[in-house]
């Protein structure tokens, strides 16, 4: 039997119009999985946007949201606990990043106390917060809490963009503001950058973190971080975590000091011996110190007690502070 030449002609037709439906459907599909073409555009309750996730989960991948382990103590205002995903489904040698977002309440210094944040002399401080590889955190309106202060932290991959993250962390503060009903004046803002961490240099007798007077025989090795309203350094026998004597601090920053003077357990004088508030040229200032380990293991051979220590440090620190009066 012959075939016509119209039926010859529908056949290419019809596998043609197949092989384009077909990619429109795997396109589709592409675009469902490995992308969030098709997502949605607030995450995490409302208070996180996807597109400030997926600056900081950079690469391909579906963005997606989930109850953190912490999720039970949720009020539906300041406190919250969410994960962030993004996984590329189809696409080889591809992994899940993780972005982990959280509303909590600190002691006011706790950037500068040590625990589950790394020493203050490796963070990167700006008015409200701090950033350091991989986690960030600001601080919300002193309105929104009745205690202790509110903040809302990350944790993301070390490689993430502390300015992007940063900007989501900001972000998010305002929209848990709003939702709390203490949003302030003027909306937070995120700094234009973040100073990258200062290396570890060589200290200088006679004038260790720079402040002159200041003498730590012990000392070898610092560190400086100064961001102006809050500075800090830490201090080391040579270099290593294990060889961490002192980390000394200091903070001007009016939103933390608000935190400080907010939070339980502080007196017109601060929290303890060397966790304390003074004024200096009319501006409330935070010093502290924490002991690392090698001053820990000194303090039996010798080492000055860390009321002293800490005398030392603030004593040497009055000139960069403008604490001494006329």
């Amino acid at each position: 039997m012959t075939t016509s030449p119209r039926r010859a002609a529908e056949v290419p037709r019809k596998t043609l119009a197949a092989a384009v439906t077909a990619v429109a459907v795997l396109g589709g599909l592409h675009l469902w999985l490995n992308t969030n073409t098709f997502g949605d555009s607030a995450l995490c309750g409302g208070v996180v946007m996807a597109q400030d996730a997926e600056a900081v989960l950079t690469g391909a991948g579906r963005i997606s949201d989930r109850p953190g382990p912490r999720s039970d103590s949720d009020d539906g205002k300041t406190r919250f606990d969410c994960v962030i995903e993004r996984s590329a489904a189809a696409l080889p040698g591809s992994h899940t990043q993780q972005l982990h977002v959280q509303g909590t309440s600190e002691r006011g210094d706790f950037a500068f106390t040590g625990g589950r944040w790394p020493d203050a002399s490796t963070v990167s401080f700006f008015p409200g917060g701090g950033a350091a590889p991989g986690r960030a955190w600001v601080q919300l309106p002193a309105a929104c809490t009745a205690s202790q202060p509110g903040v809302v932290e990350a944790y993301a991959p070390d490689t993430a963009d502390p300015a992007k993250l940063v900007r989501l962390l900001t972000g998010t503060a305002n929209r848990v503001g709003s939702q709390a009903g203490c949003t302030p004046p003027a909306p937070l803002a995120a700094p234009d950058r973040m100073d990258p961490p200062a290396p570890q240099r060589p200290a200088t007798a006679g004038s260790v973190c720079g402040l002159p007077g200041f003498t730590l025989p012990a000392v070898l090795r610092e560190t400086v971080q100064d961001a102006g309203a809050t500075w800090s350094c830490g201090t080391a026998t040579a270099e290593g975590a294990k060889q961490a004597y002192a980390t000394f601090s200091a903070t001007q920053d009016p939103v933390v000091i608000s935190g400080i003077r907010k939070s339980k357990g502080f007196t017109a004088q601060g929290f303890d011996a060397t966790h304390t508030v003074t004024e200096c040229s009319g501006k409330p200032t935070y010093f502290a110190m924490e002991p690392g380990p090698r001053y820990t293991e000194s303090l039996g051979v010798g080492a000055p007690a860390p009321r002293d220590l800490f005398a030392s440090f603030t004593k040497a620190a009055e000139g960069k502070f403008g604490c001494i009066k006329p």
